[in-house]
């Protein structure tokens, strides 16, 4: 039997922790500020704020920081999604102190110097250079921005024109939302919810009076087919919304993903590859926070396929309204495998334990296996009528 614990503090910190007899300990802080709180002045501030918080802190330096988890063999690191910025650190269980004061340290103090801001604008630049010249990577921002207007649509690393304004101050403005009421410890492993909590009231004492600004979703459909010198492939993309993390039909999404295209035996697979030949890779995933949700099919093909290929996708998304029985009860084993395979990872816990607390509560993460099952088939045959798409395709010039 799992044991998990949630406090919640005076000042309005939450503390979610899974006590594991094991010698690691995952321990993580996230702040619901995400991208999807951005405008279009400051898209790309949370995930820059990410990056800056490494460079040191008021009382521990860039070396400080990364040696200090990395010198007991532990492992430290941050992502920025929509809804949350998170900073983690994975550490033998022995050295739990260690890793939580530098993880609550980042979060609380961090030094935002003008000069590490300046020099890691470079870095950042670099970084989305780096995703435009990766095909599937610019897809999956061009699949997004066509599903949703801006300031959603906008890809979470920012805007070029607004990474090279930003000063020290948009920074310090940022960092008032890492206040207690929207910060989210998760602790997953062998450690002391005390020493946790005590900790926790050193780094996180007054609660700020800054509030997220409300995330605008207004959704919409679009097409592109762009060309690219130096391409041998074509790279294709295919979204549409989905049920939120928030919404009871999220399970019925994970299973309607599961059977379209997750993996070897899913229908686009045997459908595209196996039985024609078309491409090398082809899936499908789900894209989920609390506040929206949407699938993506990506298929690495011939240009000459693209109409064959998009054809086929849409066949078979309106053919899952004739899906048996059977296949449903496949999926569910699948999914609750893959559910049990992932909960091995005390990161992957951690995260999970987040990101439900925010869309409903975290101990909704322990009921997954309940959940799938209650699925019908009736439900996943209405994800099926689909009633709008977007493309985004990149093909050789």
């Amino acid at each position: 039997m799992v044991e998990f614990y949630k406090v919640k503090q005076k000042n309005g910190l939450t503390i979610l922790f899974e006590k594991r007899d094991l010698p690691i300990v995952t321990i993580m802080v996230a702040t619901r500020a995400g991208a999807a709180y951005e405008n279009l002045r400051n898209k790309g501030i949370a995930h820059f704020f990410e990056h800056i918080v490494f460079k040191g802190t008021k009382t521990r330096t860039v070396d400080e920081i990364s040696s200090s988890i990395e010198k007991v063999g532990g492992i430290i690191n941050a992502f920025t999604s929509e809804q949350i910025t998170a900073f983690w650190a994975k550490i033998p269980s022995k050295y739990f102190n260690i890793g939580a004061n530098v993880i609550f340290d980042l979060v609380s103090n961090p030094k935002l110097a003008i000069r590490d801001i300046d020099r890691e604008k470079g870095v950042i630049l670099s970084e989305i250079d780096r995703a435009h010249d990766l095909p599937n990577q610019y897809l999956l921002f061009k699949i997004k921005e066509f599903l949703y207007k801006t300031p959603f649509g906008m890809p979470i690393l920012g805007l070029k024109e607004n990474i090279l304004r930003f000063k020290r101050k948009n920074f310090i403005d940022w960092h008032k939302y890492y206040n207690p009421q929207d910060l989210i410890i998760s602790v997953v492993g062998n450690a002391n919810l005390k020493d946790i909590n005590d900790l926790a009231k050193n780094y996180f004492k007054i609660p700020a009076k800054k509030i997220l600004p409300k995330i605008k979703l207004i959704k919409k459909s679009n097409h592109l087919i762009e060309k690219r010198h130096g391409l041998d492939q074509t790279h294709f993309t295919l979204g549409f919304h989905s049920p939120s993390l928030s919404d009871k039909q999220r399970y019925t999404s994970e299973l309607f993903n599961a059977i379209l295209g997750e993996g070897m035996s899913s229908i686009l697979f045997r459908e595209v590859r196996e039985k024609r030949g078309w491409a090398y890779t082809i899936h499908s995933y789900l894209e989920q926070e609390k506040d929206y949700g949407y699938s993506i099919i990506y298929a690495g093909i011939k240009k000459e396929n693209i109409k064959k290929v998009r054809d086929i996708v849409l066949r078979e998304i309106k053919n899952m309204s004739k899906i048996k029985i059977k296949d449903l009860e496949e999926a569910k084993e699948q999914k609750i495998g893959n559910w049990e395979l992932g909960s091995e990872s005390c990161d992957n816990v951690a995260t999970n334990l987040i990101l439900q607390e925010i869309a409903t509560k975290a101990e909704d993460v322990y009921d997954y296996p309940e959940k799938i099952y209650e699925v019908k088939i009736t439900d996943l045959k209405k994800l099926a009528k689909i009633k709008s798409y977007s493309t985004a395709i990149l093909a050789p010039n």
